[in-house]
């Protein structure tokens, strides 16, 4: 696996595995927002049915435990008064935050409450180097995940996006590639079919963060507090189970507090961190109820007087990077070389895009920009510029968003929205310089909403549309809009919403945030990309598919068709050269089990590029809003586990 990949692991296929435990109702037309008379209503419908998580959870086969317990090798007096995993010397270890109540309501916060801890463990063992990960997710019991993930491994969610839907737990529900429909059959929405080779995670060891006296390396007897902290310290956040209220459903900001006699705990959360507030002492949660909710989907709870049971039941576990499923066999002769790129010849012509309708549909007639500023090949020299740039590895940073699939949970023409959102949220990642939290902006808004230049969502669209759409109205975060690769109406409900047991309803505007962009326009050819790339960030660009580019499976591609007919759209990331070939540096929408994980390298200005170099677009974003969440301090970064 590429060290510079980001890790984002799928919460989907752990879903599959079990279920939301709800009934899902027809949508009501709900039009309040939260915090609001939603609150209390969501929270009644949350008390009536019992929560998302077993409160008598366990490990059925009792727990894996390998290594010495933090506490155990450690002093817990030289633990640091605040330690926050979105922001060590200036680095965000934390994956995407998640809302687990759209499309519709699940109670998959079991789900989400562990596998977001795993993701940020691998982000924080690969020190956010890419890829990232974001495991798939649905009430059930959360123990059952790590040991699920220790048998038989979980995929990224590129494999198996997460529905709010029960499946049945089987290949193609764990992962699955949409094709398009080929005459006489519709484009959309295609076929789906199990993909055998894919990169799979599990965990080595899991176990409780135990309750009860304890003592820490000096002998010192230690608190529970003080063994989460050194846990949470030492190898990154713990997933922990609360008894939700009232007063914690509608909570909006500051250091909550509320004891209960007797915890029950019916939701999973987990726990990224702790600080300190004028000697008042808290613990930093990540919530499943997006980024609306709370301090931009974290909140902060008193740590002490054990508030709704926040330390009696967490746990832990270590995540691994396991081999790919099922490898071809000799007789599928599924790799050849091809100059100096590799072909998978198991991959059929029309697997991952449609030579009948592409995704990629431009009107005629002169583009649309709006550009302000001076464009920088016009004031940056080629001699200035970096000799190689990889939004993946940056000074040994990942500023890379998540990847992506647009062909899932059945196929959609969306590559316009795709590489436009994914090249817009890099470049937020690099305006921000990679603070918490990570915006991974909504391409399903795109597909519903951008209807300039003949784009006309799943069947295709432009974007420089997708600029236009976002100077003017602005984009969310996906938490807000989940990607269901459907064309569904343009509303506020569809921008942005919440839902309950009983329906789903919008969130008002001003409670989510909006990102917008001040300038956007258009780039061609080398120089002009370098320096645009190497200077504001990636750029969205179009290109020609040929089957041989589908089969691509790693290396420099160069295509001896030398077709340049824009049909598909990618992110230009960067470019480089390796043995004394220049390439650019692309990043598809077709899972990350296609290509070098979801990526590639083409020769640069020359033959073969597939027309990259011809029409790119750009957007400059605007500074969003700092988070709510107070800074805490950080440690010295050796100090990291």
């Amino acid at each position: 696996m590429n060290s510079a990949a980001t890790l984002a692991l799928w919460a989907a296929v752990i879903v599959v595995a079990s279920n939301c435990g709800a009934l899902r109702l027809p949508d009501v037309g709900h039009t309040l927002s939260l915090p609001s008379t939603a609150a209390s209503e969501g929270f009644a419908d949350f008390a009536n049915f019992g929560g998302c998580r077993l409160p008598d959870s366990d490990f059925l086969e009792g727990e894996r435990v390998i290594s010495p317990r933090p506490h155990e090798t450690m002093p817990v007096s030289k633990l640091p008064k605040t330690w926050f995993w979105g922001n060590i010397d200036g680095v965000n270890y934390l994956t995407k935050l998640r809302n687990q109540h759209i499309p519709q309501y699940c109670g998959s916060c079991w789900a989400f409450g562990t596998t977001s801890m795993m993701s940020d463990r691998l982000r924080i063992q690969t020190q956010h180097r890419f890829p990232e990960l974001v495991l798939s997710a649905q009430g059930g019991n959360p123990y059952g995940v790590f040991e699920y993930a220790a048998k038989h491994g979980i995929p990224d969610e590129t494999c198996q996006n997460y529905e709010a839907d029960d499946f049945e737990c089987k290949p193609f529900g764990v992962c699955e590639t949409c094709s398009p429909g080929a005459p006489p059959l519709p484009h959309l929405p295609g076929s789906c079919a199990a993909v055998k080779k894919y990169t799979k995670y599990g965990v080595s060891e899991y176990g409780h963060v135990h309750t009860g006296p304890d003592f820490d390396a000096d002998g010192i007897r230690i608190t529970q507090a003080d063994k989460l902290r050194s846990e949470i310290y030492a190898r990154g956040p713990i997933s922990c189970g609360i008894d939700v209220t009232a007063k914690f459903y509608a909570y909006s900001g500051g250091i909550f507090e509320e004891s209960v006699a007797f915890p029950m705990a019916n939701h999973e959360i987990s726990i990224v961190g702790w600080g300190e507030q004028e000697g008042h002492q808290y613990w930093i949660g990540r919530n499943s109820w997006g980024t609306y909710w709370g301090e931009d989907g974290l909140f902060r709870i008193s740590m002490h007087k054990n508030n709704l049971g926040i330390m009696d039941t967490c746990s832990w576990a270590t995540p691994t990077v396991e081999e790919e499923v099922e490898p071809p066999t000799p007789e599928e002769s599924p790799i050849k070389a091809e100059g100096s790129y590799l072909l998978d010849t198991s991959v059929q012509e029309g697997t991952y895009h449609s030579y009948h309708h592409g995704c990629l549909q431009r009107a005629e007639g002169p583009k649309k920009s709006v550009v302000k500023n001076p464009l920088p090949h016009t004031y940056v020299s080629r001699d200035a510029l970096p000799q190689e740039y990889d939004i993946r590895n940056l000074n040994g940073i990942s500023y890379a968003s998540i990847d992506r699939n647009q062909h899932i949970p059945q196929y959609c023409g969306s590559c316009w929205a795709q590489g436009s959102s994914s090249a817009l949220s890099d470049r937020l990642a690099l305006l921000t310089n990679n603070l918490f939290p990570e915006v991974d902006l909504a391409p399903q808004v795109l597909v519903d909403c951008v209807k300039a230049n003949g784009t006309n969502g799943c069947n295709g669209g432009d974007p420089t549309a997708a600029y236009s759409y976002i100077l003017d109205n602005g984009i969310p975060d996906e938490t807000c809009s989940n990607y269901e690769a459907l064309d569904r109406t343009c509303s506020a409900e569809h921008t942005c919403k919440s839902c309950n047991w009983a329906g789903c309803w919008p969130i008002k505007e001003g409670l989510y945030k909006n990102y917008h962009i001040e300038e956007h326009g258009q780039v061609s050819g080398e120089e002009a990309m370098m320096a645009e790339i190497a200077t504001r960030g990636p750029i969205a660009c179009g290109i020609c598919v040929t089957p041989q580019f589908e089969a691509y499976a790693g290396g420099i591609y160069k295509d001896t068709q030398e077709c340049t007919t824009e049909m598909h759209v990618i992110a230009v990331e960067g470019y480089g050269e390796e043995n004394g070939t220049p390439y650019w540096l692309g990043r598809n929408s077709w899972g990350t089990y296609w290509g070098e994980h979801g990526w590639f390298k083409i020769v640069r200005d020359q033959p073969g590029d597939l027309g990259i170099q011809l029409n790119c677009d750009w957007a400059v974003p605007v500074h969003p809003d700092p988070p709510r969440l107070p800074e805490a301090q950080s440690a010295p970064s050796t100090s990291i586990a």
